[in-house]
């Protein structure tokens, strides 16, 4: 019995350790500012994180500098890491350092207060999950690959979308019940849009592009678009795969397909695009 009453204590003794052991590797003032930062691989660059023995890390302005100087040590700020300001719901603004390249999983997750951010044009990751269910109003991204599942999803202030056109890929459900989105360009350089990309988007405009490089179009892509009228697609050579309702589930598609001359027979002949109430060669 003693023994294993020992043993009980050890474990709990460990639990509470582990439970009290910090996020970050230390913080640094920045005017007015405490920020929390982790160590890379690189010795000269970490990332911003948080302290996970608060509530909630962060609160009000923040700015997060280009670089620090910790114990004579100056170290280059290149990335915002996994929920750094999840729950932050008190946050309300962040400027973002020029050199970042990446944003994390969950990064600014329910900072429902937050309305504005600017990215970085060198940042090449949009996390998953990483502005889900922000105050964000606009955002314009720059030329990351992916943006990943759930990147925006319940942003239902969010009203303008502007892509660079070399990202390839719209995770799924990335935009999905930002229900007040009016305005977003698909971007030239699309290979792939995923499943419920933009579910739920009930004002979408009136009309999309789907460019010649769109390889895939995933299921529920644009289910609930209520709005969307027209779907203009460039494809001739290649016709994008579409999931089953990728433009919902009502049938036929109360929409207008335009093509390019001498395309509709090949999008007749394919599941999904040969739903569509009209179909025009332009």
């Amino acid at each position: 019995m003693k023994h294993s009453l020992k043993i009980i204590i050890s474990s709990l003794t460990l639990l509470f350790a582990f439970a009290n052991i910090k996020a970050y590797d230390f913080k640094a003032v920045s005017g007015a500012d405490t920020i929390y930062y982790n160590k890379t691989q690189n010795p000269k660059i970490v990332y911003v994180t948080f302290d996970e023995t608060k509530e909630c890390s962060y609160a009000g302005d923040i700015t997060i500098p280009q670089e620090i100087v910790v114990d004579g040590n100056k170290y280059i700020v290149g990335g915002i890491g996994n929920a750094a300001f999840k729950n932050c719901y008190a946050l309300t603004n962040v400027s973002l350092p020029i050199g970042i390249e990446y944003i994390g999983d969950d990064a600014f997750r329910n900072c429902t207060v937050l309305t504005e951010i600017t990215i970085p044009e060198y940042v090449t990751k949009i996390g998953y999950y990483s502005f889900g269910h922000t105050g964000l109003k606009e955002i314009k991204l720059p030329a990351v690959k992916e943006v990943e599942g759930m990147a925006f999803k319940g942003c239902k202030d969010l009203k303008n979308v502007v892509m660079h056109d070399s990202i390839k890929v719209i995770g799924d459900f990335a935009f999905m019940d930002c229900r007040n989105l009016e305005k977003v360009n698909l971007p030239v350089g699309m290979e792939r849009l995923g499943r419920s990309a933009f579910f739920n988007c009930v004002k979408m405009g009136e009309e999309v592009t789907i460019s010649h490089k769109t390889k895939l179009i995933g299921l529920y892509a644009f289910g609930n678009c209520h709005s969307l009228k027209v779907v203009r697609c460039d494809g001739t050579a290649y016709i994008p795969y579409c999931e089953k309702f990728a433009f919902g589930d009502v049938r036929p598609i109360n929409k207008t397909l335009i093509v390019a001359p001498g395309a509709k027979k090949g999008y007749l002949r394919i599941h999904e695009w040969q739903d569509f109430v009209n179909i025009i060669e332009e």
